[in-house]
């Protein structure tokens, strides 16, 4: 980068422009722990979360194979993190029905993002209005309002179609993509990325949530343009399938070869799991993503305490989370 194109450093107590990129659970994750610098009274972030479409399994599947369009379930998962306070309707948003009827597993979100979205005929308009209602923070966009659907390759050149086919496959993906191949993407999210002072891709699932978005052509263009910084929060574990047996190293790679992106720095936990946890992996097949050295796949790691010491799971703490992402920032 030219010293005349070198970008202005980062305060996080001034009001940056943050977009996030993922879905699942990991974004949920890091929008709740980003929640506080966009709801402060002073100087607040503005926070994007652009959200991948692609998941084909449970309600969102179901919603999605009988009405069409895209599933609701990602979306409706980082609506509720960020709603500025917890509240009856917070809960609602989650709440699934139960029994084996046609409602059974159905989380009330969904169904409330799916009507919206049938009545005003625009999916951003449908997220605006259950955001008014809930009293969010931040702005939600999918990546895509186009159906798409999430396919893979593996080493001995099986193919897998769909989200939930790619996230239990076992053997060592070596090719993955969507089809159609370009969904147009939309302008708000084109748009945020364009403006944005920080990037950060959330973690997750890493080919069925990270890298989607990545294999949008335009969302992608958009990506290597940029020139503000993109850092990859990484994963604490692996997941048993579709990550099995992949390093750090391995994660950083795929994204920056799928993406097509130069990262500009790895947030990673450095706090071991506690006994019982770990035990709890290694059934499972878990490993942890601890970083080693000072920098990976030529990327620099920036590494924190990050994991919930309380936790039953491996799941970041949100507060955790936040110091470090507000530490990061002083360092770009």
């Amino acid at each position: 980068m030219a010293p005349s194109q070198k970008r202005r450093s980062l305060d996080p107590d001034r009001p940056l422009r943050v977009v996030t990129l993922g879905g699942g659970t990991g974004l949920a994750a890091l929008l709740r722990a980003l929640k506080p610098e966009a709801g402060r009274s002073k100087d607040p972030w503005n926070l994007t979360g652009i959200v991948t479409v692609t998941d084909n399994g449970g309600s969102s599947g179901r919603l999605r194979s009988e009405l069409g369009g895209i599933p609701p379930g990602d979306l409706r998962n980082c609506l509720a993190a960020l709603t500025r306070e917890e509240s009856v309707l917070s809960e609602l948003l989650n709440y699934r029905f139960k029994g084996e009827g046609s409602l059974g597993g159905h989380a009330l979100g969904n169904l409330m993002l799916l009507a919206l979205a049938d009545l005003t005929g625009d999916w951003v308009q449908a997220i605006r209005q259950l955001s008014s209602v809930l009293v969010t923070v931040g702005r939600l966009y999918p990546s895509t309002t186009v159906p798409v659907t999430l396919c893979a390759e593996d080493a001995a050149g099986r193919r897998y179609a769909g989200e939930t086919a790619v996230n239990a496959c076992e053997a060592r993906i070596s090719r993955i993509w969507i089809e159609p191949e370009a969904p147009d993407p939309l302008p708000e999210a084109m748009l945020a990325l364009l403006r944005a002072d920080l990037i950060l891709m959330a973690p997750g699932s890493l080919f069925t949530s990270t890298i989607p978005n990545l294999l949008i052509p335009d969302l992608r263009e958009m990506l290597s343009q940029t020139q503000a910084p993109i850092v990859y929060v990484a994963n604490l574990m692996t997941e048993p399938g579709e990550s099995s047996g992949l390093s750090l190293e391995d994660h950083v790679q795929a994204i920056q070869s799928y993406g097509r992106v130069r990262l500009a720095g790895i947030l990673a936990n450095t706090t071991p799991l506690s006994p019982q946890v770990r035990h709890r992996y290694d059934d499972e097949g878990g490993v942890e993503l601890n970083p080693e050295g000072a920098s990976c796949a030529g990327v620099p790691i920036h590494g924190h305490g990050l994991l919930d010491p309380e936790g039953l799971q491996a799941r970041h703490h949100p507060t955790l989370l936040n110091q470090a992402i507000r530490e990061l920032v002083t360092s770009l």
